[in-house]
């Protein structure tokens, strides 16, 4: 792993953070709550200069960012009304959300996404694909059955097994039909061709819905795995990645600007799914409390709130201190 690869793994943690707190400071101001500070990274200070009531600083640890607002008094958090704290609190995970949604949408625009067309990508050379099929063309048949979408064509290639296979396939805006007999991975337990999916560019609309389904999408499935971890069907060892593991993914998105751009996308719903957790120390758990407190008609007892804020923080803070240690062991090969 590279020093660049580093220094970008870091870049894009401290970002994500950055944009996460800035919905936070973007609806607290919008409210007419008072900023105190609005920080990129954690600790000592570097730099720091003051506008209006707010001061913007860059603290020494770059992968935390935070916003301090007034907590008594005039157009303080406490004297907000509901609405303005229900904003406040869901504005990190809402930047989060739109970040990724835009950049998906850019890249769908510039350099094409994996959409459900089956496109052939790069092909694997010394492969049955690299006899038969060229990249960019598209799959639209198998064995006379139309072709949906990825999953489902991936789905009729480990059923067919290694048996010959007849594609209809739309090349240079011809159609033409090519037999191809799938190989045997042994060890990931599959068939293949031998080719990557290709990407397909979109106009900005149609990227744009896209992307919002690409994202959804993904929050889904990232809900649904930490559900099986808790109930033990997925492995939290296997799953889990912490910051160490975030840098050193990097090197493997840092080799051009789309792939690097996609690893901060998908890094801000990451970070919208952990904060919507409905955890005290979390915006998830504010906005639980602040719910109930709606329900009521009476704030939760400040106690009881600083006591379940006290345990959901050691329990994040153990969280961290297991991916840290599961990155390390899994970079080391231990």
């Amino acid at each position: 792993m590279s020093i660049v690869a580093i220094l970008l793994g870091i870049f894009a943690i401290g970002f994500i953070a950055l944009l996460h707190e800035l919905g936070h400071f973007f609806f607290a101001k919008r409210a007419g709550m008072k900023v105190l500070e609005l920080s990129l990274g954690a600790g000592p200070k570097i730099f720091s200069f003051t506008k209006g009531e707010t001061d913007y600083t860059i603290r020494l640890i770059p992968v935390l960012a935070f916003v301090k607002i007034e907590e008594e008094g005039p157009g303080s958090l406490k004297d907000a009304s509901f609405l303005a704290r229900f904003f406040m609190y869901i504005g990190g995970v809402t930047f989060n959300f739109l970040t990724a949604i835009i950049i998906f949408t850019l890249i769908g625009v510039f350099s094409g996404m994996v959409t459900d067309k089956v496109i052939v990508g790069k092909i694997i050379p010394d492969t049955p694909a690299s006899v038969v099929l060229e990249k960019n063309d598209q799959i639209l048949e198998f064995n006379g059955n139309k072709v949906q979408d990825i999953e489902g064509f991936i789905i009729k290639l480990n059923e067919n097994g290694s048996q010959e296979i007849s594609l209809k396939v739309l090349r240079d805006e011809k159609l033409q039909e090519v037999k191809i007999t799938p190989l045997y991975d042994q060890e990931n337990s599959k068939y293949y061709l031998g080719f990557n999916f290709g990407t397909e560019k979109m106009n900005i609309f149609s990227s744009f819905i896209y992307s919002f389904k690409v994202s959804i999408d993904y929050i889904s499935e990232t809900f649904k795995l930490i559900g099986n971890m808790l109930i033990g069907t997925a492995s939290a060892k296997d799953n889990l990645v912490g910051v160490v593991g975030i840098v050193s993914l990097t090197s493997t998105f840092a080799t051009n600007v789309a792939d690097f751009m996609v690893f901060i996308a998908i890094l801000s719903l990451g970070m919208a799914v952990i904060n919507i957790l409905p955890l005290p120390a979390l915006d998830g758990g504010k906005i639980v409390l602040l719910l109930l407190e709606k329900i009521r008609g009476k704030k939760v007892n400040e106690k009881v709130e600083v006591y379940l804020t006290i345990a959901s923080f050691a329990l994040l803070i153990l969280l961290m201190l297991y991916t840290t240690y599961n990155d390390i062991a899994r970079i080391f090969g231990v």
